[in-house]
């Protein structure tokens, strides 16, 4: 029989399973770490991405507080605008019951009654004067009550002034001072 001597021939064969392996890890290697490099990357450029769209949306968001503080200003001046011409509106339609109630008070007024002091507050108006006497006053209330724009004349006081200098020339009468308050009846 013939001996063959198969040594070289197996390790020639081994080589190159050992090339062949060694090619295939190298090959698996280089794949695993492209895709990695790859992932990153992808991962690196979609973080940029994301960056970028939150300072676009930062960039609205401070456009839109800058636009929401604008509005608010303009609400501002607006709600201080009506403001003003609800206050003018308001002084305009006081002009005009100021009118009227002078006139009425002029009308109401009889010629031994004289006013020394006239205050307004709210609808109450206090009265103060002087007058020749006692039923003059009672007639200037009762008028006053008569009038559209007053009611419920309430005497305060009435009284003599202890200077005697104050007389009435053609009656000789004593001047008596009066305070009264009426109330404003609503005109709306």
């Amino acid at each position: 029989m013939v001996k063959l001597n198969l040594l070289p021939w197996r390790e020639t064969r081994r080589k190159e399973k050992q090339q062949h392996f060694i090619i295939g890890l190298s090959a698996a290697l280089i794949f695993v770490l492209s895709s990695f490099v790859c992932i990153h990357v992808d991962m690196t450029n979609q973080k940029i991405f994301q960056m970028k769209r939150n300072t676009m949306l930062q960039n609205e968001i401070t456009l839109q507080d800058q636009t929401i503080s604008a509005i608010k200003r303009i609400d501002e001046k607006t709600n201080q605008i009506i403001d003003k011409v609800n206050y003018i509106n308001t002084l305009q339609k006081m002009r005009l019951d100021t009118l009227d109630l002078l006139n009425q008070l002029a009308r109401a007024i009889p010629s031994t009654v004289f006013l020394t002091k006239l205050t307004r507050i709210d609808q109450k108006i206090v009265i103060e004067g002087r007058t020749q006497n006692s039923a003059a006053l009672s007639e200037f209330m009762q008028n006053m009550e008569s009038e559209t724009l007053f009611q419920a004349p309430v005497l305060e006081t009435m009284k003599t002034p202890d200077d005697t200098s104050i007389e009435n020339i053609k009656n000789n009468d004593k001047i008596q001072l009066f305070t009264f308050h009426i109330q404003q009846r609503n005109t709306n």
